[in-house]
């Protein structure tokens, strides 16, 4: 009995160390690929920062129907996205939803201008760049659209939801139009507007910023506006397209003097306007302008 008993505690002995001899080699096994695995995740969330167009913004009502473009770096800003010029410090474009029901609210206007914190210093517009310098913090996503909530009003009022415009654009026809953009959607339903800037040569091809402002904030040549409106009552879309100087003088007419195609604002921006529309709707659409526009 001793003799087995011998046997087995020294069998016992051996199954133990050769078991911890697994689960250590298991072990490192595990750690050694958590390790890869931390890694892989630290690569990705480093190269998500440079990825344009991500199912995440597929899934962005202000872009329900489509990235435009795929330069620079997209922030979701949940009322609107951005798609942002690190160089020129200014919103290629700003896109957002506006509905009759969310245009709704009391929030005051905030004024708490601030400099984008997910943008590094060097590569956003800051409140010293504006001040003194003859030109408007103009909003791209405009903070009369976003009195649902204080929050939604504040947020708003960051600068890479800005770009340099004079006050004869921004104080007067470029307001009224903003102004025009919420009448209709209070009367049809829904709206998607975009909102985005444009530097273009005296034959109205594109050109590099001439004019900068601070510490090299571009101030655009043109600022546009792209409005697709849909009526639930009758199920049919509307698009309108719009495009201003960004002038130094008094900027003549109404809104609907600066009306052109969305074909035509494509060929000037190199943007594809809400693509993820039916093909057959959007080359209706973008061919001509919708009719109803008020003056």
């Amino acid at each position: 009995m001793n003799k087995i008993h011998g046997f087995i505690s020294f069998n016992f002995i051996l199954l133990t160390i050769f078991s911890v001899g697994i689960c250590q080699d298991i072990n490192q096994r595990v750690n050694r690929l958590e390790t890869r695995l931390d890694s892989l995740i630290s690569a990705l969330k480093g190269q998500s920062q440079n990825i344009i167009i991500g199912d995440t913004f597929f899934d962005n009502s202000n872009v329900q129907y489509g990235i435009i473009s795929s330069k620079g770096i997209i922030l979701d800003k949940t009322y609107f996205v951005i798609n942002h010029n690190n160089a020129w410090k200014i919103p290629y474009w700003v896109a957002y939803y506006v509905s009759s029901s969310n245009l709704q609210g009391t929030a005051n206007r905030t004024n708490d201008f601030k400099p984008d914190p997910e943008l590094p210093v060097g590569s956003r517009a800051e409140l010293e760049d504006y001040r003194n310098s003859g030109y408007d913090r103009g909003h791209n996503a405009p903070a009369a659209d976003f009195k649902r909530s204080r929050e939604a009003m504040s947020t708003t009022f960051i600068l890479s939801n800005a770009s340099p415009q004079t006050q004869y654009l921004n104080q007067r026809i470029w307001e009224r139009l903003e102004s025009q953009v919420r009448d209709m959607v209070k009367e049809i339903g829904k709206g998607w507007i975009i909102t985005g800037n444009l530097f273009l040569g005296a034959d109205s091809h594109s050109i590099s910023p001439t004019t900068f402002i601070g510490n090299h904030v571009a101030v655009p040549t043109h600022c546009f506006k792209i409005i697709l409106l849909y009526n639930q009552a009758n199920n049919e879309y509307s698009l309108y397209s719009f495009m201003m100087p960004n002038a130094l003088e008094q900027i003549p007419g109404k809104p609907t003097d600066y009306i052109i195609t969305a074909d035509r604002l494509e060929q000037l921006t190199g943007y594809d306007f809400f693509p993820k529309l039916p093909d057959d709707l959007e080359n209706r659409l973008e061919s001509t302008v919708s009719g109803g526009w008020p003056r």
